[in-house]
């Protein structure tokens, strides 16, 4: 009878162990994860032409040039073509790749992402054709942590025929896109300076001529150069420890503003110079490092969120004769974003509270509803879905509306294994990538 129950008792701990996954997810101990079952692929060509008309069309729609999409916010822009989002979408092809959690960018037919390869950080340009490599530039460096794991946290931005990527050792390169001829690089951390302590994750912003970075620092946080020459252009007077998040252009107050974090809080600087607009106080508990991107919500008002407890707010940003002001309009705990950027939609926020993804009214900030548990997933706003790549490469599509949760489809198109990395998703084609693999998949309706 005992020798029945140790078999039984072990049978059980096999399947448990199958069943699940153990991960870090930015806290302090791990989680168990109930995994998706792999579904098989095969390789199927898309249409005829079709993909040749996307890598041959120069207009914007062709492309996903930035962190989060084409506008930074994680929007998709309509997708030219039939899309049955409950079908299993066809496998274009399958490369591998290096460890790291930088996402996918798209310009002119071209993929760029980072990903690490031994003791160099790679910047890699791949064709959206078949995943083949074009080629790479390698920076001596390595980044690695426990929790984290390897390879490169901030993503590329492309932008004139150019790449920017800002590596983990703080280096700012500017490439030529088409050949990964370097342009020039400038170093963006200050002498005996202690990064963020789970690495570099802010990407580049390109705005009217310059190239903006905020790594954080005793002497000035953010810094910008300019895109051509890589000439300094300006260091904020704003200073303080670096966060994890990028740099956004808003225009609030009917002023075009860069927003950008530093421990303990947020600010609103003017682009062509630094200056300091305003600040605004946003302590978390315990971490006090903004992780996830502040969100645009009326011409006067943002919305920020962070996971440990903390909760979202929603802040308004006044002008009057004195200079801005900001007055905190709502705060509640029904958002409470860790990793994952949420998205805005006629009037309603769609995030995750810690790993449930959750709906909120803009306005005040009250619970809609709360949906399944994704893990720390990325999301894009497509028309009237909402696409969610999980932290183990699942892939569900939800219906974005405030009235209640329903999912669409879910489906593990990745390997089961952790993926922070953003999608992108232009003329129905989905490409994803984890720290081992790409992948391109059709979701045109046939």
């Amino acid at each position: 009878m005992r020798l029945i129950s140790a078999v039984l008792c072990a049978t059980t701990g096999l399947v448990f162990i199958g069943c699940v996954h153990i991960e870090w997810r930015g806290g302090m101990t791990p989680s168990l994860q109930w995994q998706k079952r792999e579904e098989s692929h095969t390789y199927v060509k898309p249409e005829a032409g079709r993909l040749s008309d996307l890598l041959e069309n120069n207009s914007s729609s062709a492309e996903w040039p930035d962190f989060r999409g084409p506008t930074r916010r994680g929007i998709a822009r309509s997708q030219g073509v039939p899309i049955d989002w409950r079908k299993k979408p066809n496998l274009i092809w399958r490369r591998e790749i290096g460890p790291g959690h930088s996402s996918l960018i798209l310009a002119s037919g071209r993929l760029y992402t980072m990903e690490q390869e031994g003791d160099f950080e790679t910047l890699t340009c791949r064709s959206m054709r078949d995943g083949g490599v074009v080629w790479k530039y390698r920076k001596p460096t390595k980044l690695k942590d426990s929790m984290g794991g390897i390879g490169p946290r901030s993503s590329p931005v492309a932008a004139q025929g150019k790449i920017y990527a800002l590596h983990s050792n703080g280096t700012l390169s500017c490439l030529q896109a088409s050949t990964g001829d370097l342009i020039w690089e400038r170093e963006t951390l200050e002498p005996e300076y202690e990064y963020p302590h789970w690495g570099l994750a802010c990407s580049p912003l390109v705005l009217n001529g310059m190239v903006i970075v905020s790594p954080g620092g005793a002497a000035g946080a953010v810094k910008s150069f300019d895109a051509e020459t890589g000439r300094p252009a300006w260091v904020s007077k704003l200073k303080g420890n670096g966060v994890y998040l990028s740099p956004s252009a808003m225009k609030l107050a009917g002023r075009l503003q860069v927003v950008v974090a530093v421990e303990g809080k947020l600010a609103g600087l003017e682009p062509s110079t630094g200056e300091t607009l305003w600040e605004h106080p946003w302590k978390i508990f315990m971490v006090n490092t903004q992780i996830t991107q502040p969100l645009e919500l009326s011409e006067d008002v943002l919305l920020v969120s962070a996971g440990y407890g903390k909760g979202a707010e929603a802040v308004r940003i006044e002008k009057d004769t004195q200079g801005f002001t900001t007055q905190r309009i709502w705060k509640s705990k029904n958002l409470k974003t860790k990793f994952s950027s949420p998205v805005f939609r006629n009037g309603y926020v769609y995030g995750f509270n810690e790993s449930s993804l959750t709906c909120i009214e803009a306005q005040t900030g009250g619970l809609m509803w709360r949906g399944e548990k994704y893990g720390y997933g990325r999301i894009l706003l497509v028309e009237d879905k909402l696409l969610i790549l999980g932290n183990t490469g699942a892939v569900s599509v939800v219906e974005a509306n405030p009235n209640g949760f329903v999912e669409v489809s879910s489906r593990q198109l990745l390997k089961k294994e952790r993926c922070w990395n953003g999608p992108l998703l232009v003329g129905g084609f989905l490409v994803l990538r984890n720290g081992s693999e790409i992948r391109c998949y059709d979701y045109k309706a046939r």
